[in-house]
């Protein structure tokens, strides 16, 4: 398969970069905001993240089906991400309105929460599985996936740099943007949302508009869920890929779950532009760095590149415990370091994904890009909704009080405590643990290239 023009590879990366405006400021800021603004507590807001990624999970193998089967004059993936753009820009809104008063039950909280994040998680499906399916769409060629997906993941860092810290300084606090127009911490959260609504769709749709799916030997997946799981749970590479993948994705989370709590109550800053400067820094470190780790694993085998970066950011993390408060040296030297490792974290899994489907096809001559994105997304879901959940459900346990209407709330010491725990021990525990399932998945560029060139074979042999 020929070379991808630099043209083609930025607009696709442009699909991640809207899409992590959105997701990210869902990661850093969701779980906060139901805490701190909204007033929901922290039992019920868990239970909101495991809810509604549970029903992500089911939703995202339900939409790589359909994917799969999808025939049309604008592609199988990108029909999705041109007509599905604007629903999902515009209900992401929804998430950030309080519609209620500070003495409406608990439970009604939870139910428009719940029912806000459902809603964005359907419309996100439909848009973001196709997108992630279009990677084995777009090219076959190995080392053209690892540029591929280190273009789309240094996109996803500016995306999540707009999402987390340009959010950060329109609406956390009363030193942001909005909250000194409108007075109102409610008021900017919402118009916040409105405006990255607004722009994610327009980025997505620029996206679709121009890429190519050039790979389309796809059959019809007529297995069932059933058949269709025992054959990918029998592939060793998709087994343990796939841990490989959800666990990085998982530490990742975790980080970006806690990160707000740990800046504005732990370490005691303002929020607003303070909170932009502490999620900015470690975000364009990340892209900086990202080609770099791109190049190693050109010359090394990922699962080895890969190693050496989780090892290291568990590292770093351990010292989140031991920042002093109202320190912006330390904090600054914390999140560099962090950033470096984190763009390794996020690539290197990534890029071992789409090479699953060519081991897939080698094994059950069928090609089912969606539906194996989809099984993988419906476990990251899964894993992410519960992982955040025991997140938040730690805060309670720990003593962190909810938002009541105006009240200034002072948190115990034992939770500002196990803010710095959570940040400094769990995410980096996780990341070494997953380079068992790294070295075991091990699909390295060789053996990569011969069940390519196998699969040609069989192909022209069908045409004959």
């Amino acid at each position: 398969m020929g070379k991808i023009s630099r043209k083609e590879k930025f607009c696709y990366g442009l699909g991640d970069l809207s899409s992590n405006i959105v997701f990210s400021a869902i990661s850093f800021y969701l779980l906060y905001f139901l805490v701190k603004v909204a007033g929901l507590n922290t039992t019920w807001a868990g239970i909101v993240f495991i809810v509604a990624r549970l029903w992500d999970a089911i939703s995202d193998y339900l939409m790589g089906i359909i994917s799969d089967k999808t025939k049309s004059k604008y592609g199988k993936r990108r029909v999705y991400m041109i007509f599905g753009s604007l629903p999902y820009g515009l209900i992401f809104i929804l998430l950030w309105l309080v519609p209620f008063g500070p003495e409406t039950a608990q439970f009604y909280k939870f139910l428009y929460y719940c029912f806000a994040y459902l809603l964005f998680n359907t419309v996100w499906t439909v848009v973001y599985v196709p997108y992630n399916s279009l990677t084995a769409n777009m090219t076959s060629d190995y080392d053209e996936r690892t540029s591929l997906n280190g273009i789309r993941i240094i996109m996803a860092n500016i995306g999540i740099l707009l999402g987390a810290a340009v959010f950060a300084l329109l609406a956390d606090g009363n030193e942001s943007i909005l909250y000194g127009l409108f007075n109102s911490e409610k008021t900017s959260y919402l118009i916040a949302s409105a405006i990255f609504g607004i722009f994610s769709f327009i980025i997505m749709l620029i996206s679709a508009l121009n890429v190519k799916e050039r790979v389309d030997n796809s059959e019809s997946n007529n297995y069932g869920l059933f058949k269709t799981l025992k054959q990918f749970f029998k592939l060793k590479e998709f087994r343990y890929t796939s841990i490989y993948y959800l666990l990085s994705m998982i530490g990742f989370d975790i980080i970006m779950s806690i990160f707000i709590f740990y800046v504005n109550d732990a370490l005691k800053f303002a929020g607003g532009s303070e909170a932009m400067l502490f999620v900015a820094i470690p975000l364009v470190s990340a892209i900086i760095t990202a080609p770099l780790w791109v190049k190693l694993s050109s010359i090394f085998e990922k699962y080895k590149v890969y190693a050496g970066a989780a090892i290291y950011l568990a590292i770093v993390l351990f010292f989140a415990i031991f920042v002093k408060e109202h320190n912006y040296t330390e904090l600054i030297i914390l999140t560099v370091l962090v950033g470096i490792g984190m763009s390794a974290i996020q690539i290197l899994p990534f890029a071992s994904i789409p090479d699953v489907i060519e081991i897939d096809e080698y094994h059950n001559n069928v090609r089912r890009e969606g539906a194996y994105y989809g099984i993988v997304q419906f476990m990251y879901k899964l894993a992410s909704g519960l992982s955040i959940g025991i997140v938040s459900f730690i805060l309670g346990l720990f003593g962190y009080k909810e938002a009541i209407g105006n009240e200034i709330i002072v948190q115990p010491n034992q939770a500002l405590m196990a803010i710095r725990i959570i940040l400094g021990i769990l995410p980096g525990l996780i990341f070494v643990i997953s380079i068992f399932f790294g070295v075991k998945a091990n699909i390295n560029r060789k053996r990569f290239n011969e069940i390519k060139l196998e699969i040609e074979k069989r192909r022209l042999n069908n045409k004959q």
